[in-house]
């Protein structure tokens, strides 16, 4: 529930130096991969780890982005951020065909969640060349952190160089603090993505942009608002990503709000944003069972967000 106050965090100092970590493959690669060439499609979404059902619900949500990805151009790489995955629906992930047989994982168990119940994975189609894989831990209350992918890119610029395209995953922190974290979390992000090695950077999911602070977030550092730079009004209905899939008593009591989001910066740009997730169930048959557990037929309380990447 996105309005409620915690605590503030301790004072302690936090490592923010990148902790790298492995990228796991189904296959042997065989032949290294050629950079990027030029674009490719990127899919956030938060699964709701607190309802009841999860596997059930996972199940749904994987079923429709297999379907995502089938209906995606055949030569147009994917990216896929999750968020709030558990150790539940990480197995589920692996056990998919369609992953197995088309994306390189960042997460197999929740090692890398310092403890957490619950975290971001990325999914890396495998014919994306990937350079390196880290994590760069927050101040927080809830055990949150930046999971970071570098990819090598070809510029569609005359000299046609390598460059290093950077993309962070991120669930930035829920509810309210004294003082807020987010401001702080989403410039640790920022200067990753501003660092003189990188050629264009993008960090997405969920953002919890409950305050009037958020609004500014991208432009205090210095980043574009994939959503606003396209055409969005904030307080829009259609910009809303949160509250439509809630319990009615939540959303009756909290509202609709654009909790997910896209930024971007450098020489990458973005296209053909919409939402996705919309109305996603669980399978027809498993939906009483959602009911008698209290919980709503929807895969999950958040719409995900879809567009493409052009590195210039």
């Amino acid at each position: 529930m996105p309005h409620i106050i915690v605590n503030k965090v301790g004072s302690g100092e936090v490592d923010h130096s990148p902790q790298f970590q492995s990228l796991y493959h189904f296959a042997e690669q065989g032949q290294s991969t050629p950079p990027l060439n030029s674009s490719f499609r990127l899919i956030t979404w938060n699964i709701d780890f607190q309802a009841q059902g999860g596997h059930l619900r996972m199940a749904a949500a994987l079923r429709y982005l297999e379907q995502l990805t089938s209906e995606a151009p055949k030569t147009l790489p994917l990216v896929i951020f999750l968020q709030e995955m558990t150790r539940v629906t990480l197995s589920l992930i692996q056990k998919a065909p369609w992953i197995q047989k088309r994306f390189n994982l960042t997460d197999i168990d929740p090692s890398n969640w310092r403890g957490a119940e619950y975290g971001t994975t990325t999914l890396v189609d495998r014919r994306l060349p990937v350079r390196s894989v880290y994590r760069v831990h927050y101040k927080t209350n809830m055990r949150r952190d930046g999971l970071f992918v570098d990819l090598a890119a070809t510029s569609t610029s005359e000299d046609g160089g390598e460059r290093m395209v950077r993309l962070c995953n991120s669930h930035f922190e829920s509810l309210k603090a004294f003082p807020p974290l987010r401001p702080a979390q989403v410039g640790i992000v920022a200067e990753q993505l501003h660092m003189p090695e990188v050629y264009g950077g993008l960090v997405a999911g969920d953002f919890n942009a409950i305050q009037d602070f958020d609004r500014t977030l991208h432009t205090d550092n210095g980043l574009e608002d994939a959503y606003l730079a396209l055409g969005g009004q904030e307080d829009a209905e259609e910009g809303y990503t949160w509250g439509q899939q809630a319990h009615p008593h939540v959303r009756q009591r909290y509202g609709c709000s654009r909790m997910d989001k896209i930024f971007y910066c450098g020489g990458v740009k973005v296209e053909s944003l919409q939402r996705v997730g919309v109305g996603v169930k669980v399978e027809e048959s498993k939906r009483e069972m959602m009911r008698n557990l209290g919980e709503m037929e929807f895969v999950t309380d958040h719409y995900g967000l879809m567009v493409d990447v052009i590195v210039e």
